[in-house]
């Protein structure tokens, strides 16, 4: 069985015991013994403060929702948000960074998260302010690693510099293939942080391991990822994020529904079905409680992963979106930027303009993403603490 490295934590007693300690969690991950990381560090060491990621400290807020501080409930400690506000179009570090007044009472920082081996999902940016915020402050940091739920393979675009936001903070490929652990030791070696970093590692787990193989409980790591179906999907299903489609968010089955009120179910089911491997396609019918498109009645597909070993997820996104972009033209509509000179939503999370240009078939997409999918592979070689 996997053992985590919260579950490793006793064996950094000396390292830990009689510090002050700041604790960058959230309910995205239990121990394999049940318990919230946030809770065991409180009964063991002497924690005070948590610093929060985006969905909160417990998980319960939306994609998007401004993390407020405040107290926890069950340990009575306070609470500093590190997710202000959700700035796509640019904003300033300290929205996201811990503050230098809080930290001034902190001797040491403690960050474990689960994360889905994504470089949309916001809790690897979240990593990244942690480490400058602990260079700058002379703190260590103690990483306490978690799997990466699907696997070591790399897939997707490096984006454009002209790109980089909270969605996609540092230059790494849409599907990384990295455990946190991993991504922390990179961000020190790419980007010069700094940071007095350790990482606890995992034991008995490989890049060839997703999650379900893992033993581990399975928790959501935020609010609309509640299966590990949803996980296999979100690289390729959450570009429509920034179109004019619903990904799901609102029901049951995120990331796995996707529709709009001009789709033809069983035309776009076809259209897909045979197409990728790994993947087939059903005609759905739904109608999201909340988010996007909410309370409207929506037609579309239903994902369903047969092989996820073979799931290319990024080439899922891609081949969906340029289906519907030929499907139906004159409905299709990428998301437009909030403000003027802006930036679309779409060129964020993939990392430029390929699929909102249209230039380009999905296969002659993929074909430039993966270049850079390969050169980060050897890249990334010196930071990989797995097989």
């Amino acid at each position: 069985m996997v053992k985590l490295g919260i579950d490793r934590i006793n064996e950094f007693d000396r390292e830990l015991i009689g510090r002050r300690l700041g604790v960058i969690s959230a309910c995205s991950g239990l121990s394999s013994d049940y318990r919230y990381p946030i809770d065991i560090l409180n009964e063991k060491y002497t924690v005070k403060a948590i610093f929060s990621p985006e969905h909160g400290p417990r998980g319960v807020l939306g994609p998007g929702e401004k993390v407020g501080g405040g107290v926890d409930k069950l340990t009575g400690l306070p609470v500093y948000s590190l997710f202000e506000d959700f700035l796509f179009q640019g904003g300033k570090d300290n929205a996201y960074m811990p503050d230098k007044s809080v930290l001034a009472d902190i001797d040491c920082m403690v960050y474990d998260m689960q994360d889905i081996g994504s470089r949309y999902f916001t809790y690897v940016s979240t990593l990244f302010y942690v480490m400058k915020a602990c260079a700058e402050n002379k703190l260590p940091l103690f990483v306490l690693d978690r799997p990466n739920p699907i696997g070591g393979d790399v897939e997707g675009c490096i984006q454009d510099e002209a790109n980089l936001s909270f969605i996609g903070l540092t230059r790494v490929p849409i599907r990384h293939g990295m455990t946190v652990g991993e991504l922390a030791q990179l961000y020190n070696g790419e980007y010069n942080i700094g940071c007095d970093l350790t990482v606890i590692t995992l034991t008995g787990w490989d890049h060839g391991m997703y999650y379900d193989e893992t033993g581990l409980p399975f928790v959501r790591p935020s609010p609309n990822l509640p299966t590990f179906e949803s996980v296999l999907a979100y690289n390729g299903t959450c570009m429509f994020a920034g179109t004019n489609v619903s990904e799901g968010r609102g029901t049951t089955q995120p990331f796995l529904l996707v529709g709009a009120e001009y789709i033809d179910p069983a035309a776009l089911a076809d259209r897909l079905n045979g197409s990728l491997d790994g993947v087939k396609f059903s005609p759905a019918f739904f109608r999201p409680e909340f988010s996007k498109l909410a309370g409207k009645t929506l037609y579309g597909v239903r994902v369903h992963v047969t092989d996820k070993r073979a799931l290319k997820p990024v080439r899922l996104g891609v081949t969906m979106i340029k289906a519907m972009q030929e499907l139906y033209p004159h409905d299709f509509e990428f998301t437009p930027p909030k403000t003027v000179g802006g930036r679309y939503h779409v060129d964020l999370s993939t990392g430029n303009s390929d699929l909102r240009d249209g230039l380009l078939s999905a296969g002659q997409i993929m074909e430039k993403w993966n270049k850079d999918a390969k050169d980060f592979e050897e890249k990334r070689k010196k930071y990989l603490l797995y097989d």
